[in-house]
């Protein structure tokens, strides 16, 4: 068994904290350090601290209101050359 991998026949009491206590060195051992570039770091930590600008769209009820107005229109358009028709 590599490591990592668990059993699964021998159930969870394998896995237990004193199986842990050991992670840090072995992580240490396996992983290598990072060292993040500066800049990233700097221009990271401007973008989280600073207030984000917040932008409202614009509301759109003008279009579905004009929507609206034209159907009424056009039936009573209709309905008046109706009408005339039936005259």
């Amino acid at each position: 068994m590599r490591f990592g991998e668990v059993n699964m026949t021998d159930g969870i009491d394998q896995f237990n904290i004193n199986n842990l206590w050991g992670l840090e060195d072995r992580l240490s051992n396996v992983l290598r350090p990072v060292t993040p570039d500066p800049v990233f770091v700097d221009s990271l930590k401007y973008r989280l601290s600073r207030t984000p600008t917040v932008l409202l769209e614009q509301s759109k009820k003008h279009f579905g209101l004009a929507a609206i107005l034209i159907g009424l229109l056009a039936g009573l358009l209709g309905y008046w050359i109706y009408r005339k028709i039936q005259k």
